[in-house]
């Protein structure tokens, strides 16, 4: 089996440094970068040559997700080393113009959010902020678009190919059969529930009133990475996870817990907006953190929804949620 580093790249975000890993196969692998700062470049410079090589040698690159601090510096990092870059199709859509995705993302983020009752001043200042942070991210060309289930020769090691969207729509996870062993980014962490975003997918043309069923796609795509029977997944952020199976069971189990507290809450008083109950779940939740929060709520609205236990009530300017 190749050596695999994990390489711990800073970041500016509230998170801490992510994990990138480095697999010194036949071609010297890079899974995920780091945001495109000086500091992260510089971090993760050191990084590699702390492994005992040189950023300047890496011959593939590998992002398991479009969020700037995994996939912010493939464009540097592809442009030192002449490296092929390698991505989803989606994801290779939604680097070939940043900026133009993070606008579309942003636009369809205030309409959530004022469709389904956050503050308009809340809203704005969330959309100030991610307009500030598009400088982490840089478009970049990508030179190989991988499908579902293909494989990716390393040379002497070979990784499958999962699209597991639900985080993102572009969630990949990059799977050593031969060692059990999952590359999982974001889409399984040990020590954080990965947050199923309403983000948009490039190309798509979603209802804000009625956005993407980004939880129940996570939920599937957790059951999905189960059923692979990992020994070992490497996360984005934090230690590797022993056990992955395990851990999905207990973040299933927790995801049903919370869809039960959302449907006692509704219950409990008349149709409000979704953003009525970030309050009731998250008392001391930071401001910043509004549309993370409105996405999970909407998430577990949708699956109540799907059982007959909920439905929205439109009135043509709000839209309430109500329990059945």
């Amino acid at each position: 089996m190749p050596r695999v580093s994990c390489l711990e790249v800073p970041t500016p975000f509230r998170v801490g440094a992510i994990n990138a890993y480095l697999i010194e196969a036949d071609r010297l692998t890079l899974v995920d970068t780091g945001p495109n700062t000086s500091d992260a470049l510089a971090g993760l410079e050191l990084a590699v040559a702390n492994a005992g090589r040189r950023l300047d040698d890496v011959d593939l690159v590998l992002v398991t997700h479009q969020h700037y601090d995994h996939a912010g510096l493939a464009a540097s990092v592809r442009r030192r080393s002449g490296a092929e870059l390698a991505t989803s199709h989606l994801l290779a859509e939604f680097l070939a113009d940043v900026p133009a995705a993070m606008d579309a993302d942003d636009a369809f983020a205030q309409a959530v959010m004022a469709a389904h009752g956050v503050d308009p001043a809340v809203s704005q200042a969330l959309r100030e902020a991610s307009r500030a942070r598009q400088r982490y991210g840089a478009s970049v060309e990508v030179d190989r678009r991988l499908a579902d289930g293909e494989a990716v020769d390393l040379g002497g090691t070979t990784l499958r190919v999962c699209y597991r969207p639900g985080h993102s729509p572009t969630d990949t996870v990059f799977v050593d059969e031969a060692a059990g062993r999952g590359f999982v980014g974001d889409h399984l962490i040990a020590h954080i529930s990965s947050n199923p975003i309403l983000h948009l997918a490039v190309g798509s043309d979603p209802d804000p009133r009625r956005p993407p069923h980004r939880l129940s796609e996570y939920l599937e795509s957790l059951r999905a990475t189960a059923a692979l029977g990992l020994s070992e997944a490497l996360a984005g952020h934090g230690k590797p996870i022993g056990e992955p199976g395990a851990l999905v069971a207990r973040r299933i189990g927790r995801h049903g817990e919370r869809k039960e507290r959302i449907h006692r809450e509704l219950a409990g008083g008349p149709p409000r907006p979704a953003a009525a109950l970030i309050d009731a779940l998250w008392p001391s939740l930071a401001a910043d953190q509004t549309y993370l929060a409105l996405s999970e709520i909407l998430g577990h609205v949708a699956l109540l929804i799907e059982e007959g236990r909920a439905a929205y009530v439109d009135d043509g300017e709000a839209v309430l949620v109500e329990a059945l």
